[in-house]
């Protein structure tokens, strides 16, 4: 499905190339545990271009654009096989963005070097996770746009899109410090598969 309409000017449609600024934007706007963490980061595109544009880039089928009052607010983004997509990252994305910023002038925020550092250190997904939950998805949506109930239906779509495509499992990561998130996606049927030192990993099978 392409498009869903979820109803008070709200519209849900497969992501196009020209969505990669707004999606940039959303992810910043959204970093901060869901909050605006534009006073976090001086490179302003870093946490969208770790977090948001490689969904866009490389696994386009899954990945959605919410639109309210034909404004972008938030986005909803999947992958159906994580280890084979982050195999493409390494190959296509990663070295070009790691050349990026290698290359960038900006005085990095104490908040761009945590970033930095990750970006500089990728790790593949560990293998018990995918194992049980081959599929993730990842979502953000505008302060102002939330708690109007589209984040429900935005999940249920992409669970349903990924299921039917063929996935057994999926999971998603999400900050120690977002407990609003935590009991957010415990009601859609997630439960917690891993606990680290920042971020839960929670999971859900079909």
């Amino acid at each position: 499905m392409s498009m869903l309409d979820l109803g008070n000017q709200a519209l849900l449609r497969l992501a196009k190339p020209s969505d990669l600024a707004p999606f940039l934007e959303v992810c910043l706007k959204t970093s901060d545990s869901g909050q605006d963490g534009s006073d976090l980061y001086n490179l302003k595109d870093l946490v969208g271009d770790i977090y948001a544009a490689p969904y866009l880039l490389h696994e386009p089928r899954f990945a959605y654009a919410l639109e309210i009052s034909g404004q972008v607010t938030g986005y909803l983004l999947g992958v159906l096989d994580t280890p084979k997509f982050e195999e493409i990252l390494f190959t296509n994305y990663w070295p070009t963005v790691q050349l990026k910023y290698k290359n960038s002038t900006v005085k990095a925020s104490e908040g761009d070097q945590i970033l930095l550092a990750h970006l500089f250190n990728i790790a593949l997904t560990e293998s018990d996770i995918v194992k049980k939950y081959p599929s993730h998805l990842h979502i953000d949506i505008l302060e102002s746009g939330q708690g109007r109930g589209y984040g429900k239906l935005m999940i249920n779509h992409m669970l349903t899109q990924l299921r039917a495509a063929g996935s057994t499992g999926v999971h998603l990561h999400v900050s120690n410090k977002n407990y609003r998130a935590q009991e957010f996606y415990k009601k859609l049927g997630f439960t917690t598969f891993k606990t680290g030192a920042e971020e839960e990993i929670m999971g859900i099978n079909f």
